[in-house]
């Protein structure tokens, strides 16, 4: 059974059941939510009853290839801080100063913005 896919690894993407949806769902939520700034990446949050996630990343932080590893990296955060996350719906805004900072700071960056608007569950 080498090469195969063991059955105890679980599929470690991000489920359709989170993502924000289209285009109506966005306007929504820049026109209702409520904004967090920070250096590289801006959190627009709306309260809701279950959780949904959506991810922008203009043209001006540079060409596709630059585009579609911000998307992944801040996916990637986002499914690892997921569990702790309140209820609601979240769009994160990379902002151009973006393609010059390393996934290290991004990660960071994330869990803070999250952490300074309380959009983190407390632990009991």
């Amino acid at each position: 059974m080498e090469g195969k896919r063991s059955a105890a690894r679980k599929p470690q993407g991000f489920p359709r059941r989170y993502r924000l949806g289209d285009n109506k769902n966005y306007r929504f939520v820049y026109r209702r939510g409520k904004s967090i700034p920070s250096r590289n990446v801006v959190l627009i949050h709306l309260k809701g009853r279950d959780l949904k996630i959506g991810f922008s990343v203009s043209g001006k932080v540079g060409n596709a290839v630059t585009r579609n590893r911000i998307r992944r990296w801040m996916r990637e955060d986002v499914r690892k801080l997921r569990a702790q996350m309140k209820c609601g719906k979240y769009i994160f805004v990379a902002r151009p100063s973006l393609k010059n900072v390393p996934h290290e700071t991004l990660t960071r960056e994330l869990a803070q913005l999250l952490s300074r608007g309380k959009l983190l569950k407390e632990e009991t």
